[in-house]
Formats: C-alpha cells, sequence, structure tokens
C-alpha cells in the first residue's frame, strides 16, 4: 500500500491538527476516506487472526469520547490488552485533554499516585464515580507511561502530546504501509510503534508471539513494509526462524532500538534482509528519540560528540565511559547510564551502569561476556547477568542457545566447553562465567530487551 495524491489534502490536515488531537484526526478522516484500509491485524500469521479496518475504528472512538465526555473522569488508566481499543483510549482522551496512562499489566504496582483515575480495558467501559470528576482543560493533558525496567523496577513517566508524537513522520514516503508490532504495546517503543502506524494510515501487525516462525509468518503474509524491534528480537527472528519463512518476508525498513546493536548481528540482519533499510535508534522513555544512526555500523561516529546534531541535540561522554546528551541549548546534561568506548571512527555500546556484575571489587560488562560466547561455534544466543553470592559479591551467571544445526560432529557438552575455554582466554577471571547453561531460548522483558536479573529458565 502506497499514498496517492488524493491522500494529500488529508495528510496536510492531520500534520496541522494539535499534536493532542492528532491521532483522533487521523483515524477519523482515514475512515472517512478509506473506510475499508485495515489499521489492525491481531495474531497474524495464526488461523486466529483478526483484522479491524479504519471505519470501525472510526466509530468506536465516537461511542468512547461520547462516554468519555459523561464520566468526566479525573484520568484514565488504559489496561488494555488490544491495539484497536489502545488507539481508541489514547485518541480519545487526547482530543478530550483528559490525562492518559498507558500501563501493561507488570505496572500495576505503579498506579497508587494515580488511585482516583478510572480504568479502562477492553470492553471500553467507563464508570462515573462521584466526587472524582475532571474539569476539561483548556491545555492538553499529560501522557503517563512506564520505563522498561531492564535493569530495575520500572518507574513513572510523564509526557507532553506533543513530546510522545516528536518523532512521528508524516512525510507521503510513510503513509498506509504495514508496521509489525512486538514491542509491548504499553512500552514507549511500542507506542512509537502504533501511533506512527495509525497518524499515516497504516496497518499495525501483531503476531500471536514472539515465536520467531510466528514472527517470520506474519511478516511474509501480511506484506509488512517496516519491521522495528530490539536486537534481542532481531537476533531471536534471523538465528531462530525457519529460512523458509524467512525467504517470504520483504521489509523495507528495520529499525533497531531499546539496546545496543552489534555489528555481527548487523552483519547478519543484513544477510537475511539484504533489500532492507536499516537504521539504529537511540531513545529513553524519559527523553524520547535523541538520535538515529543510518550507516549500518555498530555505535555512532565518533565526531558527534561535542557537535549539534539535528533536533538541536548534542552528546558527551564522561571520563568513565558514560553518555551525557543534551537536548537543545535551553536543557542540562542528562546522564543516561549507558557506557561507550571509543573504537577507531565510532563510539560503540559497552552496556549500562547499572548492568555491571561486581565480583569481588572487579566490574564486569556483561554484553563483553555475550560477544565472546556468541563468537563460539555453535552458540546462537547468550545472556549474562550477575548472580549473588556470599563471598564475592556477585558471581557471572550466563545461559546459551545452541544453534541448530549444531557444527558436524560438535555435541551440547562440547560447545559448553569450548565457550568455557574462550571465556578463559578472552576475559579476565572474574568475568568467566560460573554458571553457564543451555536454554532453548532466551527470555526478554516486556519491553523485548534481555533481563540483567534472574529469571526462570526457558
Amino acid at each position: 500500500m502506497h499514498t496517492t495524491a488524493n491522500d494529500s489534502p488529508a495528510l496536510a490536515a492531520i500534520a496541522d491538527t494539535p499534536p493532542a488531537d492528532r491521532l483522533a484526526t487521523a483515524i477519523t478522516m482515514i475512515g472517512a476516506a478509506h473506510p475499508d484500509r485495515v489499521a489492525v491485524v491481531s495474531a497474524a500469521g495464526t488461523d486466529k487472526r483478526a483484522t479491524e479496518d479504519y471505519r470501525q475504528l472510526a466509530a468506536r472512538l465516537v461511542a468512547f469520547s461520547k462516554l468519555l465526555e459523561t464520566a468526566r473522569p479525573i484520568g484514565v488508566i488504559a489496561r488494555s490488552r488490544r491495539i484497536d481499543t489502545l488507539a481508541v483510549i489514547a485518541a480519545a482522551c487526547g482530543r478530550l485533554h483528559v490525562p492518559l496512562a498507558l500501563l501493561g499489566d507488570d505496572s500495576r504496582d505503579l498506579t497508587g499516585t494515580l488511585s482516583d483515575w478510572v480504568v479502562v480495558d477492553d470492553s471500553l467501559a467507563v464508570t462515573a464515580a462521584e466526587g472524582r470528576h475532571g474539569e476539561y482543560r483548556s491545555l492538553p493533558a499529560p501522557v503517563v507511561v512506564a520505563t522498561s525496567g531492564t535493569s530495575g523496577p520500572p518507574k513513572l513517566v510523564e509526557h507532553s502530546w506533543e513530546s510522545l508524537l516528536s518523532a512521528a513522520r508524516l512525510a507521503g514516503q510513510w503513509h498506509a504501509l504495514a508496521w509489525l508490532l512486538v514491542y509491548d504495546a504499553t512500552r514507549w517503543a511500542g507506542i512509537q510503534v502504533w501511533l506512527q502506524a495509525l497518524l499515516t494510515g497504516g496497518t499495525v501487525v501483531t503476531p500471536a508471539s514472539r515465536d520467531p516462525d510466528q514472527v517470520a509468518r506474519a511478516l511474509g503474509e501480511e506484506r509488512v513494509a517496516v519491521l522495528p524491534g530490539t536486537p534481542t528480537l532481531l537476533r531471536r527472528l534471523v538465528t531462530a526462524a525457519d529460512r523458509a519463512l524467512l525467504r517470504g518476508t520483504r521489509p523495507e525498513r528495520i529499525t533497531l532500538g531499546g539496546e545496543a546493536a552489534d555489528g555481527a548481528l548487523l552483519e547478519l540482519i543484513r544477510a537475511s534482509f539484504p533489500a532492507a533499510r536499516i537504521s539504529q535508534v537511540y531513545a529513553t522513555t524519559e527523553l524520547g528519540e535523541v538520535f538515529r544512526v543510518a550507516d549500518g555500523l555498530a555505535g555512532f561516529p565518533a565526531d558527534w560528540i561535542g557537535k549539534t546534531l539535528p533536533g538541536g541535540v548534542r552528546l558527551a561522554v564522561r571520563r568513565d565511559g558514560e553518555l551525557l546528551v543534551q537536548l537543545s541549548r535551553d536543557t542540562a546534561q542528562v546522564a543516561t547510564g549507558d557506557l561507550v568506548e571509543r573504537r577507531g571512527e565510532r563510539y560503540e555500546f559497552t552496556g549500562r551502569r547499572s548492568d555491571v556484575i561486581v565480583v569481588g571489587g572487579a566490574k564486569v560488562l556483561p554484553r563483553r561476556v555475550e560477544d565472546v560466547l556468541r563468537a563460539v561455534p555453535g552458540i546462537a544466543d547468550a545472556r549474562v547477568w550477575g548472580m549473588p553470592s556470599a563471598i564475592t559479591g556477585e558471581l557471572v551467571a550466563a545461559e546459551m542457545v545452541l544453534a541448530d544445526p549444531l557444527p558436524a560432529g560438535a555435541t551440547p557438552e562440547q560447545v559448553r566447553a569450548a565457550a568455557l575455554a574462550a571465556c578463559r582466554s578472552a576475559c579476565e577471571p572474574a568475568a568467566v562465567p560460573r554458571v553457564l547453561d543451555i536454554v532453548k531460548r532466551i527470555a526478554t522483558t516486556p519491553a523485548g530487551k534481555v533481563p540483567r536479573r534472574p529469571v526462570g529458565r526457558i
């Protein structure tokens, strides 16, 4: 699907709409101009596939807006598992200037400060409680989202509609495309995907799960043009999905975010999707999108440090390697918690400060150990984290996924032995894993990232 000349007036009108009303305007106008265009595909790649078109989405938006006007809640907590419902709630709250919180199941414990807000689920029912009515505002209300919780408990962050939509691209080349959504739809990255798709008259495609074969099948059957995901999810897709299914996919753009992508992974992605343009986005829930790298290399150019980048962003690096970000001249530098290291003409990400494992006073970066493990023949993926120790404070623990098939003549135990030998050769003694398990797949957080805390084995 691609934009046509008939779309131009609608596109201009959507772009000129105030940010808080932009999503509702897009759904309404596209619903009128292209009522049968599919807005959301759920359970893609399975026999439970279901769709909702823009006409249906626009009608639900009108009905829910009326309920919201009658109830006048102080704020709305969107607790929806469906993308179409989530979009309806967000669009109505934005248009009516009702404060909105987009929170998943793992953020339920964070709602104490929002105790007077109304929870709305997939039923779109709104109950008006006495004494809890809100006054309509002339200014847009905030949008609250939770951080990813990769290295610690999630926390709530307040955004404006302007900051939430600041990275949205409304140019014609982005219109009427199919976008795959494998992120948590209530986290920053996932919100960006479905907002971008619906603002531009596109289709949000959600597979039934993150199983590599289901994801690959959804990519092919729905003709997905844009594939956003974390490096962890892309690595799983290109190393574990059925080759025949991958050959049937034709993504035009691949966007990596949420974690650092190493050079080896970028090469794997290029080999699997040779026609796709690959970009990497550096963004946080607190700051939004900071910068993009589109040259296909790991990290970012070293000469970006100290320069003013597009949008007014300036980057700096502390002596200890922590990346600092200044969004504009009028804002202060922010310590990101991300560690970088100069390697030739690039700065590459080495991990997060909170991920560092301290073994008897020695500091270990999990990503460096993972790079060593993934380079061992017979290992498709690996995860490293810190395990509590009464003697050294922490120990390095790791798990690995075996390649399928294994190298000729190799056994799982031989690959495991080779992995330990590689770590002893390439790493400091403190960084050699004391626990190294073989698992079927690496667990991920709801945000699609590698957890740096102990999780259940898979």
